[in-house]
């Protein structure tokens, strides 16, 4: 994923945040992907979020890591919409383009609910 792209979903949730926020952005890890049958370790960068107040099942201070290599294979199925592919190209994402990505990355189990307040 593109350095630009990467900032620019930190800056978001930062900026935009209502329960959940970034922890870290810059910490990297060992992943293993699957590729065919194979598996293959990779280093990555690791978004970390945390939850700022219980919401839902998740308590204050439950931690997230997700893999950059998640956010790009979102972003990557997300492109499949042309007028997603479009904002995105253009640097014009919307909060929602946002969320959508983190819910993708993470498997559907966290929906960003970001905030202009």
């Amino acid at each position: 994923m593109k350095e630009t792209a990467y900032e620019r979903i930190v800056k978001t949730i930062r900026a935009k945040h209502t329960w959940i926020t970034v922890l870290q952005a810059d910490r990297e890890r060992n992943l293993m992907i699957q590729v065919g049958r194979e598996l293959h370790e990779v280093r990555c960068r690791v978004l970390t979020l945390v939850a700022l107040c219980q919401h839902g099942l998740y308590r204050k201070g439950h931690v997230w890591d997700i893999p950059e290599y998640n956010l790009d294979k979102a972003v990557r199925s997300l492109k499949r919409d042309a007028r997603f592919r479009e904002r995105w190209n253009k640097d014009a994402a919307t909060d929602d383009d946002i969320s959508e990505i983190i819910n993708r990355a993470s498997y559907g189990f966290i929906r960003l609910e970001l905030s202009d307040l």
